[in-house]
């Protein structure tokens, strides 16, 4: 066969303008459009009125095209996208023909990241104005930090540090007698000089790792980065890395992700009202609802959504059909029938189920229990800093094993730390700490395996804390001195001044909707698929969290704009960003 007609003489003069190389039908010219009717300056974002004097500078309105084009396409790094300018025909034409250095590239992203959020903001308004919306469902997924996990340190991986190079050095020193008593060593070993370099090299180490410590309790953290300090520890598809947990609230029928909500929890417990905050804000006089699958329960997150219009449809745990609830009783008149989210909190608050309500809220009373005093008459006396877990471990000798997913540990009932061990083929992590099992004064009730001598528990990303079988609540509570659990509570009942106090609460019983549940499933996942996959944006390349926030505002533009591409067509979707929302 022979070959395709001959290719064109590229030594051959061609008559045609640089917009005839760009296809009509191009995502570049979305993108240009967009950028062209947006007011950057109302925005925020900088140097968006030409300077009188000085150095001409690149127009802003072409920046913002070619990092929106960039995230588009896979092409991220400031040095990339300087090759782009003179390579790529598409960002030439959004450029213009303009060729900024990457550090001008880099400093745009820099200095406008704060108005990335806004510019998401506007494209979402601009394409999903006037169709139809279903409910939001709400999922997070942990994107890779600008940090090493080398660059990561929790108080038990300094101490297991600290403690390996006390060991080495001991051996050097060691060796320096060894090399004092035998001046002629044979070839090979270390000198003297290099042995002294090396303890010297690790006495600085070490007195590193402690500064890392003392700000660690001092400020009460679980964990500490070095390269970006926003970013934690979490555990991943392939095992622990530093990371950032983002939030994101997608629209069921779209499939838009009207919004999102970046942390550094290593968990989605309390997750569900910040991250509905803002479009609950766009939709002051209607009731939202939310769903979310079960690593989102929470008690006190399904109230506060309710006290601001949002009905929560988080998958309930196996044998569960209702999520029992309480709150304050709080006596005040209030509109059943309104909206508003301050009359919802007050019929909340009332003993009332209000209209929006009603079929999601079931057997609501008010009955009247004893409280603890909230606050102490007394004024207590200072403390020491509290230390990282101090909460849990108390929860701890109640009786649980208590996972901190900070610190990557579980506090156990004897006072022990159980470090992680493996993660299971199922995604749940193990446990254990043989050495201090050993001595566990619990050791002959807890450790039930014939085969090892300790005990391993395994956790979920979802579990928080386990009840400890064998618990039985009449021993000695561990690292007190033998004393009985209770005995502290009974001793301050003797108190002179101390009594309960009765209040007057409110329960209910909130019922989630499974048929809302069940589009859960093919709405959340999608838009991280596309994301970490298509868009190839699984990390970051921004440290702290403000800036990782103005980039992942890329990311989901840049989702969303492939999103409005199935979803309309090339003449529509043009019209659509062309039109300020209202």
């Amino acid at each position: 066969m022979p070959y395709i007609n001959k290719p064109i003489d590229r030594s051959q003069v061609m008559v045609t303008t640089f917009d005839e190389l760009v296809a009509p039908d191009s995502i570049a010219r979305i993108i240009n459009y967009f950028i062209d009717n947006v007011d950057l300056g109302e925005m925020g974002f900088k140097n968006t009125t030409p300077a009188t004097g000085g150095r001409p500078s690149f127009p802003p309105s072409n920046m913002a095209k070619l990092y929106l084009y960039g995230y588009r396409n896979k092409i991220r790094s400031s040095r990339k996208l300087e090759r782009a300018c003179e390579v790529n025909l598409e960002a030439m034409w959004l450029m213009e023909g303009l060729t900024p250095d990457h550090r001008v590239i880099a400093d745009f992203r820099k200095e406008n990241i704060d108005c990335m959020k806004k510019l998401y903001h506007e494209f979402t308004k601009r394409v999903t104005v006037d169709i139809e919306t279903g409910d939001v469902s709400i999922d997070g997924s942990k994107f890779k930090a600008w940090n090493s996990k080398d660059r990561n340190f929790t108080v038990h991986k300094l101490e297991e540090r600290m403690e390996w190079i006390e060991d080495h050095t001991a051996e050097y020193l060691r060796l320096i007698e060894i090399a004092d008593a035998n001046e002629d060593a044979a070839e090979g070993e270390f000198t003297r000089e290099e042995l002294e370099k090396k303890v010297n090299e690790l006495q600085e180490r070490l007195e590193k790792y402690k500064g890392y410590r003392e700000i660690m309790i001092k400020e009460g953290l679980s964990q500490i980065s070095l390269t970006d300090a926003d970013c934690r520890l979490m555990k991943m598809r392939n095992g622990m890395d530093t990371a950032y947990n983002v939030q994101t609230a997608v629209d069921t029928e779209t499939h838009m992700m009207l919004d999102y909500n970046l942390t550094n929890a290593s968990t989605d417990h309390g997750q569900l009202a910040p991250t509905m905050e803002y479009l609950k804000g766009q939709k002051p006089d209607e009731v939202v609802n939310v769903v979310a699958d079960k690593g989102y329960h929470r008690a006190g997150d399904y109230v506060e959504c309710l006290e601001k219009g949002i009905i929560p449809s988080v998958i309930p745990e196996e044998g569960r059909d209702v999520y029992e609830l309480e709150t304050d009783y709080v006596e005040s008149e209030c509109d059943p029938a309104s909206m508003e989210a301050e009359e919802l909190a007050k019929c909340l608050h009332a003993g009332i189920i209000p209209d929006a309500y009603k079929g999601s809220i079931e057997d609501m009373e008010v009955v009247e229990v004893k409280r603890k005093p909230d606050e102490v008459k007394k004024t207590p006396e200072p403390q020491e800093p509290t230390r990282p877990g101090e909460e849990m471990k108390g929860r701890a000798r109640e009786g649980y094993f208590v996972r901190d997913p900070e610190a990557d540990c579980v506090y156990c009932p004897g006072g022990a730390t159980l470090y992680r061990k493996s993660i299971k083929k199922s995604g749940d992590t193990r446990y254990c700490n043989k050495k201090l099992c050993r001595k566990c004064p619990y050791r002959d009730k807890c450790v039930t395996s014939t085969k090892y001598p300790w005990k391993e528990i395994d956790f979920s990303k979802d579990c928080l804390e386990k009840k400890a079988k064998w618990w039985e609540g009449n021993g000695p509570a561990p690292n007190d001195g033998g004393e009985k659990p209770g005995e502290e509570a009974r001793d301050k009942k003797k108190e002179p001044g101390f009594h309960y106090e009765k209040r007057k609460v409110v329960r209910f019983k909130l019922r989630p909707n499974r048929e809302k549940m069940d589009k859960r499933k093919c709405t959340s996942e999608h838009p991280f698929g596309t994301i970490k996959r298509w868009h190839d944006s699984g990390y970051f390349l921004l440290k702290g969290k403000r800036k990782v926030d103005g980039e992942f505002a890329l990311f989901g533009m840049a989702y969303n704009l492939s999103r409005a591409e199935n979803m309309f067509s090339f003449e529509e979707l043009m019209t659509r960003v062309g039109k300020k929302a209202a």
